[in-house]
Formats: structure tokens, C-alpha cells, sequence
């Protein structure tokens, strides 16, 4: 960090970032500082460090370092190690992630998720005390671990007195909700020429002017040039490459020792100038004079740190010392540090990774060991770097081809999908035999390059990957592909069934019936041809599941086959076990999964706050895709209550976003919105006509799944827009369908047509046949409900009506549904009954205060639903508050009584 120097033309960012200071205690900011190297970055947070202590804010920082970039949870180490002491108040799974991550305990590596989490914790737990301001420069060089924490800490500081401030040198910074960014422009010519006259001996009159051409604008281009005697260069050199050049002709001007002990601080930034030299003496012999930091400062690239240590004055002193050392002086310097370094592996395995040459198999299972790690802990980048340079120093071919895949593998999973691609194809044309050769083909196949056959909505390419590596022996591999497709294939395939092309394969598997693996295989491919068996299999397999693992596998087939009650303990069950773990492969799909259970189940507000909480990850994890198919969801939920689907906003203006809503599911989940959306506002033909492909096999949005789902919808919309035959066609179809698959949702769909059919003579009948029913699908049940009701006061039955009305009214409430809950109200008063006005408090919450406060009625503590919602304890109390005020009570032992429901008051299976 540079000491602050006057920051000249950088007015409204100062004023901005001072106001978050002043403001603290109020609640946190979070600041990204974007800009081209020498823009002015540092010298901006230098000025809001100085401002900051000068109003008493503790101030924590941390540096991105290139050395450092592979290093997991190295930046958040050095950031959290002022406050090591309260991380042992953390939550225990908290508490272990730091423990781990920072090397004060072996085990796993933690996921970012949970260390991000854990982080969040004891900064709130610090900034209670005294308020924070949280530095990280130079976020592009930050490892991957800790850039991901980071950044989910900084969307989480709201209600926290603690100010982030990032900088970096990516100019396509996140954009992302609670996080402001600052863009650092060039200087206009007066403000340039304003910091020129600061330079102390900067030229004047026509060398002023070439300067001023020369810097564009970049003040450190304005205070190196201006300070160098060296003769001008061309001017099409780029701006920073002319002051990295600067910085180079000053590093070649110094005597070689000096110029060695330089390299070393370059390739290993946390070195001592006492270690630097060291390891300048071991690479020449010749250990430098003792005053070569003096020359390397006097020349401005190096400057002291108090109390002793030393750094580079700008980091392209850094990639100016690193471009013009020469190979032979390279490989010495690398040589000595890992000499220095000989009882450090892990420190000096990239070094002696560069050094190799020609194949090492030790050090590549080295390399491939470390790279096991990195994917352990969920850091597909530097894992994928690892593979790579592991596979380049191995003999074995299979071994070499095998570390190719995982490396690319990884390399698509941390979004660099053209390095993935080429990885891919190298690893095709090497391979010895058929199984690498189709493992090959399947990475490649399952890349988001927009030319791959399941980006066209065609299954084929991948599932014949997936034969090639059953056929010859590799059934694990195919097993855990074709799991992989199942999982996706509605969010890719344009087929309205995507089960079907994949059903020979998962019979070649040859699978025993009762693995976990084999029933969600079983129920992605046959939910409706043999969706009894599946269901009888999956219910048997229910009763023992045990680990996480089979619990999130059988309560997704479970789901997928219709079952409602037992899919959502399971899904819990599962959720509850990865949101310890922080898992980031698979919880924020198992978010989705449970999200849509508990909404079947008649819980909208569990549902919206799962999918709200997939959708937060989806964001932390910058997966346009996944983001878009959540937002559909929240699109659902947002229709129950009136509101349209806006496509573009669901989109989010990305292709990714676009292909994922090109699928049959989502567009079934479009179409059922604008559908719900028009039924609840008074307009049935325009839902009739939404809903109508879905339940249209020939239609491109059909779906036999959301063909059920929909079917109250679809009956209503045809009996109120006169369409009596549409909706009788609907009962037919859905009675032939539960001949073959009497799954709970099938069976909830088909007792509400039933009822919306009855005949006028049958109403009361039909009252006391369902009085006291309890249907899997409570909203099927409150809208028949409701429409029975309505039916009993137009033939006169009033007392049978207000009883009808009042059921599904209950119903309505307490899945909440306000928009189907007035219209049952409008209902009720129409048969002459004096409703009072709605009195539920906990319709005044937001989803979230009404989590928090749920939570918060069975005991738990702040910090506890802190460690639930993966916010900080600090942000639960800001929930708590507001939520006190609008439900009128001032203790968390009067949540239960305002809370409306008694589901709400014992711990669901997740808690």
C-alpha cells in the first residue's frame, strides 16, 4: 500500500467513498475500483485508508500477489489474521473451514461458500466492536478460494458497520447488486497537466507537451515520464507499456547482484531483502552490497514497508523486472529458491514445476496431487493449471490423457472455456483408447461453446459418449455422465420428454435396481411409462437412505416422479448436510429441487426464499444459466400474485440466459406464469390460451410434468372462458394418465378436475366427500376449493358455501397466495357474510424477515440463522428489527404467536 499522496481529479469518487466512511455506522458499502494500471487506483485507497483512520474505523487490507495467485485462501488469510483470536467463537463447521483453510488443522479444504460464510461471521463479530473498512487490491491477482469469498462477503455488508473497497485492474468488473462501481478514466488535459506541475523537475514547453501525448492521461505514466531522463519512444507504444518500459530500463541500468535480488522479490513477493539477497548470492555467488535496496529505491522501483519490509512501488515494477530478466537469469534465481525453500514442497512446487523440463512422473503426481486438492476445495482454475502442467511432465500416455480431461474438465468449469476446448482436443487425439477417447468427447460435448449438439437441444452426441464408455467398461464414468445429463437435460434439450432418448443407455448401465443412482436415472427417463415401479423402488429405497449423497438422489427421483411429502424430507434432509459443508457443486440445483418440492407442497414462502438463496449463489457463482432458470422460478411464484414474467429480465440480456429459456421446461414455465398471471387477474381465455401447449404434446413447450402441474389452471381458465369440452378433454387425459402413474402430484391434479366437474346436484355430496381431505398439492386443493364454494352459492347453498370458502380460504393463507386469498374473500362476502378486515401480521414481511423470523420462533440464535441463510449474524438482527416493528412486537418470544401457521413453528427437516 503507497502512503497517500494528494489524489488529484478523482473528486467524485473520493466524495463517495468518504460518505460510505462517514456513514458506516448506518450500515456497509461495498466499492469496486476498476482501471488500467497507473490510473490511480492505489492512490485512491490510500487516501480512503488515511481517511478512514482519521475517523477511527479500523481499517483491514490485503494484496493480490502473482506468486501468491495459486495459493488457496491466501489473500483471506492475510486479510482475517489481525482477528485469528475470535475465530475460535466461530460456529463450529465456521470455525473448522478457517481452521483448515489457514493450515491450523488438517482435514478437507473448505468450500468458498462456507470460508466466505465463516469470514462474514467474525468481521460482523469484529465490526460490532469498532466499525471496518475492508481493503483488497489488486483483485485480479487474488487466488481464486479467496476472491470468491471475498466477493460473497461484499454483496453480504449491508446491515454491517463495514466498508469494502476492492480494486482492480479487469475492466469488465462484476456488476452485481450491492456493490458500486468506480471506474477510474484517463485524466482530461486540465487535471494532467495540473498533476504534471506537482512532479517535482517534470518538463516544460514543448517536452511538456510530447509528455502530455506520451501519459494519455495515466498518472503514473505523468510522474514516472515526468521524472525520466531517458530519450522519448515512439508514441504508438500503449501507455503502460511505454511506463513499463520506464520501469524496465531502470531495472537493466542496476549491477546484476542488485538485479538478482530484485527477481527474487518478483518471483517470490513475500521475500525479506535480507532472503532476496540470499538468494541472489546463491544463484551468481556474489551476494549484493548491502545498500542495493538503497539503489533499487533511488532508481523508484522498490520502497520500504514499516517496520522493514520491502515491495515493489507499482506492480508493473513487478511485470517490467519479471519481462526483462533473461532465462538463464530466471532458472538460477528459481534454482536458489528452492533451495532456500527445499523443506517448503508446497511453496516451491510451481517453481520447480517451471524448471522441469522434459518429463518428471514424481513431480507430476506432485503436481496431480495438489491439483486433487484444488478440486476438493472447489478452485477449478488453479486445479485445472495443475492437471495441465502435471499432464505435460508425464510419460504414461493413459495417465498423460486422463489428467488432460480433468484439466480441461475444470478448466470449463472456471469459465475459461476455450482453453477447455483446446485441452479437450488434445486430449481426443492423444488417447490410447476408446473409454479416454469418449471421455474426451463428453467434456467437449458438455462445454458452453455454442457448437456443441446439446447447445442445439440434440442429446445424441453426449449420450453416445456415454455408450462408448459403458461398452467398454467404464461404468462409473458413464454412470456419473449420464447422472450429469439427467440433472441438466431440461435445461438443454428442446425435446418436450428429454427422458427418452436416454432410456437405452441407463438400460445398457445395467445398474442394480435398488442404487440411488439407478432409480433418479430410472425417474428422469421413465416418470410416466413405469412411473409406479419407479416410485415403488424409490419409497423402498427412501426408508434406509442414510447419506446425504442418496438422500439428495432419491428425493430428486422422488420429485421427479411426482411424490411430494416424502421428496421434500429427503431434499431437506440433503440440503440441511450441504449448507454445513458450503457444497457449491451441487447445492444451489438441490436449492432448485427443494424450491419447487415445497412449493407443491403448499409452503410459497419456503419456496421464494430457497429460490431467492439459489439465486444469491447463482450470482456468486456467475452462472448466467443457472440464474435465469431461477429467476423462471421466481417468475412462477411472482404469477400466483398477478405479475407477468418479464422474459428479458429473466434473461438477463446474456445468450446463456436466452438458450436456457429455449428449453421445453422453461418454456413451460414461461407459459405457466403468463398463464397463473392471467387466470388470477380476471382474464381465463388469454390463460386458456398460454396454457394450451403445454398440455399439447405437439407444442414445443409441452411438458408432462408441468402438463400436470398446470392442470388447475388449464381447467379453471376453460371452464370460465366457456370452454367446458377443453376442460372435460383435460379430465380424460389426466384419468388415462393416472391408469399408468399414480403419483401423488398426478393424483392432486386429477381429484381438483374431478371436483370442478361435478355436476350441479352433486355439489354437496362432493363437499362432504372432501371436508376432510388433505390433498399432496394444498393450492390444487384450496382452488377447487374455492371454485365448489362459488358453485354452492349460485344454486343457493349458502351455509355449504361460506363452510367451503372458508376452507380454502384457510388454505390460501397459509401457503400464502393474497391474490387467490382476495378473490376468496370477494367470495365469501358475495354470499352475505361481513368479513373483518385481514389481520395476518406476517403478510407485512418480506420473504426473507418472514425466514428469519420463522427461524427465530423455534430458538435459534442470530448467529445460528446467520449460519442458515449465509448472512451475518448482524444482518438476522436487521431483519428481526424491522420485522419487530411492522408485526407491533418487541420480543422473540411473541414470534410464535403472530406467526400464522403452525407448520411455521417446529423446525422443517433443513434446520
Amino acid at each position: 500500500m503507497t502512503m497517500a499522496q494528494p489524489v488529484i481529479g478523482r473528486e467524485r469518487e473520493i466524495a463517495a467513498l468518504r460518505t460510505a466512511i462517514r456513514e458506516v455506522g448506518s450500515g456497509g458499502s461495498a466499492f469496486v475500483i476498476d482501471g488500467e494500471a497507473g490510473i490511480g487506483k492505489s492512490s485512491l485507497v490510500a487516501e480512503v485508508i488515511e481517511y478512514a483512520s482519521s475517523c477511527g474505523v479500523r481499517v483491514l487490507t490485503t494484496t493480490g500477489t502473482l506468486d501468491e495467485s495459486a495459493e488457496p485462501y491466501a489473500a483471506l488469510h492475510r486479510l482475517l489474521y489481525p482477528l485469528r483470536a475470535g475465530i475460535a467463537g466461530l460456529p463450529a463447521p465456521q470455525r473448522g473451514a478457517l481452521d483448515v483453510a489457514f493450515g491450523v488443522a488438517t482435514g478437507v479444504q473448505p468450500s468458498p461458500l462456507l470460508a466466505g460464510l465463516a469470514a462474514l461471521t467474525l468481521l460482523s463479530d469484529a465490526a460490532a466492536e469498532r466499525p471496518l473498512l475492508i481493503v483488497v487490491e489488486d483483485l485480479h491477482w487474488i487466488d481464486a478460494s479467496s476472491e470468491w469469498a471475498l466477493r460473497m462477503l461484499a454483496r453480504r455488508v449491508s446491515e454491517d458497520p463495514i466498508v469494502v473497497v476492492m480494486s482492480t485492474r479487469n475492466m469488465e468488473a462484476f456488476d452485481e447488486p450491492g456493490v458500486e462501481r468506480l471506474h477510474l478514466a484517463p485524466l482530461d488535459d486540465a487535471t494532467a497537466a495540473e498533476l504534471l506541475d506537482a512532479v517535482p523537475g517534470a518538463p516544460s514547453g514543448q517536452a511538456r507537451r510530447e509528455l502530455m501525448a506520451r501519459a494519455a492521461g495515466n498518472p503514473l505514466a505523468l510522474r514516472e515520464l515526468g521524472r525520466s531522463t531517458s530519450v522519448d519512444r515512439p508514441r504508438q507504444r500503449p501507455v503502460i507499456g511505454r511506463v513499463e518500459q520506464e520501469f524496465a530500463d531502470r531495472y537493466a541500468e542496476l549491477d546484476q547482484p542488485t538485479r538478482l535480488a530484485l527477481l527474487a522479490v518478483a518471483l517470490s513477493s513475500d521475500a525479506t531483502a535480507e532472503e532476496a539477497a540470499q538468494v541472489a548470492g546463491r544463484a551468481i555467488g556474489k551476494v549484493p552490497a548491502p545498500a542495493w535496496t538503497e539503489r533499487a529505491s533511488a532508481s523508484g522501483l522498490l520502497e520500504w514497508v514499516a517496520p522493514r519490509a520491502i515491495r515493489f512501488r507499482h506492480p508493473l515494477v513487478q511485470s517490467a523486472v519479471l519481462a526483462t530478466a533473461s532465462p538463464t537469469e530466471r532458472a538460477a534465481v528459481l534454482k536458489a529458491l528452492v533451495h532456500e525453500h527445499e523443506d517448503e514442497p508446497m511453496r516451491t512446487i510451481w517453481w520447480r514445476a517451471e524448471l522441469a523440463a522434459g518429463h518428471d512422473d514424481p513431480l507430476a503426481d506432485e503436481i496431480a496431487a495438489f491439483a486433487d486438492g484444488r478440486t476438493a476445495m472447489s478452485d477449478p482454475f488453479v486445479a485445472s493449471r495443475a492437471y495441465e502442467r502435471a499432464a505435460d511432465l508425464t510419460s504414461d500416455v493413459a495417465v498423460r490423457v486422463d489428467r488432460l480431461i480433468a484439466a480441461a474438465e475444470l478448466a470449463g468449469l472456471s469459465g475459461r472455456v476455450s482453453e477447455a476446448s483446446l485441452l479437450a482436443h488434445r486430449a481426443g487425439s492423444e488417447a490410447p483408447d476408446r473409454l479416454l477417447a469418449a471421455r474426451a468427447a463428453w467434456v467437449s460435448e458438455m462445454l458452453p461453446t455454442g457448437r456443441t449438439g446439446l447447445s442445439r437441444g440434440d442429446l445424441g452426441l453426449a449420450l453416445h459418449a456415454v455408450s462408448e464408455m459403458q461398452a467398454v467398461g467404464g461404468v462409473e464414468h458413464a454412470t456419473a455422465a449420464l447422472l450429469h445429463l439427467a440433472a441438466i437435460a431440461w435445461d438443454h434439450t428442446l425435446e418436450a420428454s428429454p427422458g427418452d432418448p436416454m432410456l437405452t443407455v441407463v438400460e445398457a448401465l445395467a445398474l442394480p435396481e435398488d442404487d440411488p443412482r439407478a432409480i433418479l436415472l430410472a425417474a428422469r427417463t421413465e416418470p410416466v411409462v413405469r412411473g409406479d415401479r419407479v416410485l415403488e423402488r424409490a419409497f423402498r429405497a427412501a426408508a434406509s437412505v442414510e447419506d446425504e449423497e442418496s438422500a439428495w438422489l432419491v428425493g430428486y427421483a422422488l420429485n421427479l416422479v411426482g411424490d411430494i411429502d416424502t421428496a421434500r424430507v429427503l431434499l431437506d434432509r440433503a440440503l440441511a448436510s450441504m449448507r454445513v459443508r458450503g457444497d457449491l457443486r451441487t447445492f444451489p440445483q438441490a436449492l432448485m429441487g427443494a424450491s419447487m418440492t415445497t412449493y407443491l407442497a403448499g409452503d410459497v414462502s419456503k419456496a421464494r426464499v430457497l429460490a431467492d438463496e439459489a439465486a444469491s449463489l447463482g450470482r456468486d457463482l456467475g452462472d448466467t444459466g443457472f440464474a435465469a432458470a431461477v429467476r423462471c422460478a421466481l417468475a412462477w411464484f411472482d404469477a400466483l400474485d398477478g405479475r407477468q414474467p418479464d422474459v428479458d429480465a429473466i434473461t438477463g440480456g446474456t445468450e446463456a440466459g436466452a438458450q436456457v429459456l429455449r428449453s421445453s421446461a422453461m418454456r413451460a414455465t414461461i407459459l405457466g406464469a403468463e398463464g397463473a398471471a392471467y387466470l388470477v387477474t380476471g382474464h381465463p381465455a388469454k390463460a386458456l390460451e398460454r396454457l394450451r401447449g403445454i398440455a399439447d404434446p405437439e407444442h414445443d413447450a409441452h411438458h408432462p410434468d408441468f402438463a400436470v402441474i398446470t392442470s388447475p389452471d388449464f381447467v379453471d381458465a376453460a371452464l370460465e372462458s366457456g370452454k367446458r369440452k377443453d376442460a372435460e378433454q383435460r379430465l380424460a387425459d389426466l384419468e388415462s394418465l393416472h391408469a399408468r402413474w399414480h403419483a401423488p402430484m398426478v393424483e392432486a391434479a386429477l381429484n381438483h378436475a374431478r371436483l370442478a366437474l361435478v355436476p350441479d346436484d352433486e355439489l354437496t355430496s362432493a363437499w362432504a366427500a372432501v371436508q376432510d381431505a388433505r390433498w399432496p398439492m394444498p393450492y390444487a386443493q384450496a382452488r377447487a376449493l374455492l371454485r365448489l364454494g362459488r358453485r354452492l352459492h349460485r344454486t343457493g347453498e349458502n351455509g355449504d358455501a361460506r363452510d367451503v370458502l372458508h376452507a380454502a380460504l384457510a388454505l390460501f393463507g397459509a401457503i400464502p397466495a393474497p391474490a387467490w386469498e382476495e378473490r376468496t374473500r370477494d367470495a365469501i362476502r358475495a354470499t352475505g357474510e361481513r368479513l373483518a378486515a385481514t389481520g395476518r401480521r406476517d403478510e407485512l414481511l418480506t420473504p426473507q424477515e418472514l425466514r428469519v423470523c420463522t427461524l427465530a420462533a423455534q430458538g435459534l440464535s442470530n448467529r445460528a440463522i446467520g449460519e442458515h441463510l449465509f448472512v451475518s449474524p448482524r444482518t438476522v438482527g436487521a431483519h428481526l428489527y424491522a420485522a419487530f416493528h411492522k408485526l407491533g412486537i418487541s420480543t422473540r418470544r411473541q414470534l410464535p404467536d403472530v406467526l400464522s401457521t403452525e407448520a411455521d413453528l417446529h423446525p422443517s427437516t433443513d434446520d
